[in-house]
């Protein structure tokens, strides 16, 4: 299972996975799939349910991914990913990142442009950037709404794909709570009500309407609409 999917599987029943209130990692080394040399990272080691009550939850967003330890770097080649795709690479892939990485202007910017910069060369569709903006307006502060912005559209696309399920549910209730960020209520309460009212069965073959953990934050968002 993926962390993304581990994540999003603990925010349905809010699992306490650590006692305390705090976040750890643990340094590892993994191969350079760009390079021949080995990079000096960092993996999740622990965390408990506290994650889901962070800010990122209005966007969907949890740690690890809300953390710059989650981007896993290469001194040497100078390669960035996300820990969790960091070599799922095809050999095209590799090709066009090797020569990305052999321009001078490739080390130029913050670590998170470079990242943006390296995934625009990957086969990476709709699902993932709509993912990706929202990893960013977690990450930023001044440009967050402009991140929000970009992935609406590729959110509603991405609704359009998604079996009945907590991803779903998730999704429908950010789009509903971006629109209602951009002053856009009517959108905002219609997206709302379709992620109470998504239909579907969770790993023990229980049928779920909605969500409680979802439920709650759309209460929460609800009540700022004037």
């Amino acid at each position: 299972m993926s962390i993304v999917s581990r994540i999003l599987s603990g925010a349905i029943g809010l699992i306490l996975f650590a006692g305390s209130h705090a976040t750890t990692w643990a340094p590892t080394t993994v191969e350079d799939p760009i390079g021949t040399g080995t990079c000096e990272v960092h993996e999740p080691a622990s965390y408990g349910s506290y994650i889901y009550e962070w800010p990122s939850k209005y966007d969907g967003v949890y740690w690890p991914f809300t953390d710059r330890h989650w981007i896993w770097q290469c001194a040497e080649s100078g390669y960035l990913s996300f820990g969790d795709d960091f070599g799922d690479l095809t050999a095209d892939e590799i090709s066009r990142i090797r020569a990305h990485l052999n321009e001078p202007s490739s080390r130029m910017g913050s670590e998170l442009e470079r990242l943006e910069s390296l995934y625009r060369i990957r086969d990476k569709d709709d699902q993932f950037w709509a993912w990706f903006y929202r990893v960013k307006a977690a990450i930023l502060t001044s440009q967050a709404d402009e991140a929000r912005y970009d992935a609406l559209p590729l959110l509603e696309k991405t609704a359009e794909s998604l079996d009945p399920g907590f991803e779903l549910v998730q999704v429908y209730f950010v789009i509903g709570d971006y629109h209602r960020r951009f002053g856009e209520v009517d959108t905002a309460k219609e997206y709302f009500s379709k992620a109470r009212a998504v239909e579907w069965k969770d790993e023990d073959g229980n049928t779920q309407v909605g969500s409680d953990y979802t439920n709650k934050l759309i209460d929460e968002r609800s009540a700022l609409i004037p």
